[in-house]
């Protein structure tokens, strides 16, 4: 039996020996170099560099400074320094293709595509040769390996990749990597593999639209999954990629990859920084004066076809945890829980908007596509000021401010097109807008068909109420609109701070109103033109101060109390067309009334008339200014009938001259004939009183 062992053992020696000889005598680098390179050239249609190659029974193969050229010869296409190829000889014999090693260091490849379109290894071999290649090898068609294999270990090191497009369409790129993997098939037609891949973009530059380069992002993988190559499924035991910090882990399978991809993955992303995702998004668009804090985890299921999103069935979680979102004019801060099945997403979440805490409540169904959204809002104290963006009056939007309308200077939004479907309620208990304290706040809404409908807002403030209900039909260039809403019994100046701060503490007592308006249009012009609106209002217990056309009022008529008018009562109408308000009112104290009328442009110029009425007190005042032609009646009341022209900001008084000569001039005929009948009958009297009407008559 000893010697039956040593035998087996000198013969494996002396075969050992012979094929040393055979690969030293015969398989010599000069010989290898004449038949790999043609061939290789001849395959690929380029031409093919080999610096040295070295080849050993134990060794292996290995190739030093191999390159494949550009099609041009002028620059290369491929190359690496070194490549090692480390085999066992034996397993041959039964068609098992061992590999211990497979090394490649420093490999270069570089990508360009020309100004035509085409890509620089377009041209490397053809369809034919492939499919030719193919059949000859057994592997066309029905795909697989001819052998079994293991690759025990692949590493690439410091491997060059670069990119760059003369059409400036793709990003220019330059990265570097490391790869260390091993690969296994056991009967050809499936394959295994494991391992880690790092990939480093040292220089990305974005050129559709301009960015400023990106540098130094990082990614690492930390793989195992099989491949069947007649079919391509891919099926992933597990991959954990790592970008920038940010870990997301998947598995599941891939199918279909020739024709349309179909996945059936789970992704995880476990509790990650929400300020590691914002540095990373940060690298690939402005980001501004924009910020993320607190962190988030998902966990994701999808299965579908990839080119149909909308088919693709989805379940999951997504945690917010103090998730924080800063911009240059507000803060939120979320947590919660958002969950989705294939069909419902259920929404969860705490938030804090500008210092003002809401729960967000609500589900969205059809969440890939044409999303019915169904949210509620509700808190306990709110400033809207701080929640509701506002915008500066009088700018028209600008064509990178555009957004989603697609607006740009001088032409009208055009439609949206939002293909969701939206409603919901919010309440507050209590709310304040600019001054404005109100409670129980409830409003409604729905967005359907790009219309936006507002059916019921209500709310308390002090003794009165507010009611009002509105719509926007976004689904026309320039949209379409209307209002209509009543407030009962509200602080006049609360109401007049919060909605017309150009008037700001002017105008105090208890108000009530009615509106309905309607309009169209989004540039300030257009708006103007297309207001329609009629309207009625009452004013009690209340006091006007401050204003321009008050204290123009008093310097006018040379009495400083009508700076501040008090009011016992104040009231009318208003309607709005062609740019133009018309007012039809009467306000009345104990020391004066007038009724103002007449337009008032929503550019705020003023053609306003109306009889000032001054109580006996004001009358002897006024009398003794200026201004003279005043007509007192029995009960000592004086009456000045003025026009208003100018605007808001510099309203200009007059007296209206016509109208005061008339009544001049018939109270001159009432006193002449009072003279004229002093000490005449009464039966004189009725005979001339037709010729005293005839005469005011006459100047009327």
């Amino acid at each position: 039996m000893k010697k039956a062992f040593i035998i087996v053992i000198a013969v494996i020696g002396v075969i050992l020996v012979s094929l040393i000889a055979f690969i030293k005598l015969y398989v010599t680098p000069e010989r290898v170099k004449e038949f790999v390179i043609p061939a290789a050239e001849q395959s690929l249609n380029r031409k093919v560099d080999i610096g040295s190659i070295d080849i050993g029974l134990f060794r292996g193969i290995g190739l030093n400074d191999f390159a494949i050229r550009e099609a041009d010869q002028k620059s290369d296409f491929v190359k690496f320094k070194e490549f090692v190829l480390k085999f066992k000889l034996l397993p041959l014999l039964s068609k098992n293709l061992v590999i211990d090693e497979l090394k490649l260091v420093s490999p270069e490849i570089n990508v360009r595509r020309g100004k035509d379109g085409r890509f620089n290894f377009e041209d490397i071999g053809t369809k034919e040769e492939g499919n030719r290649v193919g059949k000859e090898n057994g592997t066309g068609g029905e795909g697989g390996l001819p052998v079994s294999l293991l690759v025990q270990r692949v590493s690439v090191s410091d491997a060059q990749f670069t990119l760059s497009d003369l059409l400036n369409k793709l990003p220019d790129v330059q990265s570097s990597a490391d790869i260390d993997i091993s690969v296994k098939s056991i009967d050809g037609s499936d394959i295994s593999t494991e391992g880690t891949v790092d990939i480093r973009i040292d220089k990305l530059v974005m050129k559709d639209p301009p960015r400023a380069p990106i540098k130094d992002l990082n990614a690492g993988l930390r793989y195992a999954l099989s491949v069947n190559l007649k079919t391509l499924d891919i099926h992933i035991d597990r991959a954990d990629l790592t970008v920038q910090k940010i870990p997301l882990s998947v598995k599941g399978d891939i199918k279909k990859i020739r024709s349309s991809p179909e996945v059936d993955v789970g992704l995880s992303l476990p509790k990650v920084k929400a300020g590691e995702i914002y540095r990373l998004a940060a690298l690939f668009t402005d980001l501004k004066g924009l910020s993320l804090s607190g962190s988030m985890a998902a966990d994701v299921h999808l299965a579908g076809e990839l080119k149909k999103t909308e088919k693709l069935k989805a379940k999951g979680n997504v945690q917010l945890e103090q998730l924080g979102i800063t911009s240059d004019k507000a803060s939120a801060v979320l947590d919660g829980n958002i969950s989705f099945d294939e069909k419902l997403m259920n929404i969860k979440l705490k938030s804090v908007i500008n210092n003002n805490a809401a729960e967000i409540q609500g589900s969205v169904r059809n969440y890939m596509q044409d999303q019915d959204i169904n949210l509620d809002v509700h808190a306990k104290e709110m400033n809207l000021e701080q929640v509701i963006p506002a915008g500066k009056p009088g700018t028209e939007p600008s064509e990178k401010s555009a957004g989603p309308s697609r607006t740009s200077p001088g032409r009208e939004a055009d439609p949206p097109d939002l293909k969701l479907t939206a409603r919901g309620e919010v309440r507050i208990d209590s709310a304040l807008y600019k001054g404005l304290t109100m409670s129980d706040f409830h409003a409604k809404y729905v967005f359907k068909d790009n219309r936006f409908e507002l059916p019921e807002l209500t709310a308390k403030a002090g003794q009165g109420t507010l009611n009002m209900s509105s719509s926007a039909d976004l689904s026309r260039p320039g949209y379409r609109y209307r209002l209509s809403g009543s407030v009962h019994s509200l602080k006049a100046d609360e109401i007049v701070n919060a909605f017309f701060p150009e008037a700001r503490d002017t105008i105090f007592g208890t108000i009530s109103f009615n509106i309905k308006m309607n309009g169209a249009g989004t540039l300030p012009a257009s708006i103007k033109k297309n207001l329609i609106a009629d309207g009625d209002f009452t004013i009690t217990d209340g006091k006007i101060t401050g204003a321009k056309v008050t204290k123009e009022l008093a310097q006018f008529l040379n009495i400083k109390e009508l700076e501040t008018i008090r009011l016992n009562k104040a009231g009318g109408t208003i309607s709005i067309k062609n740019s133009t308000a018309r007012l039809d009112s009467l306000f009345s104290s104990d020391d004066l009334s007038m009724d103002p009328k007449g337009t008032i442009g929503l550019d705020e110029t003023l053609d306003l008339a109306f009889n000032l009425k001054l109580s006996p007190r004001l009358t002897d005042r006024a009398m003794s200014s200026k201004i003279g032609t005043y007509i007192k009646d029995e009960e000592g009341w004086g009456t000045v009938p003025l026009i208003v022209s100018g605007t808001f900001a510099d309203p200009v008084y007059a007296v209206d001259v016509a109208k005061a000569g008339k009544k001049a001039i018939e109270k001159e005929i009432d006193r002449y004939f009072d003279k004229l009948l002093d000490k005449k009958g009464e039966e004189k009297k009725k005979e001339l009183e037709p010729m005293k009407d005839l005469l005011k008559g006459i100047f009327r």
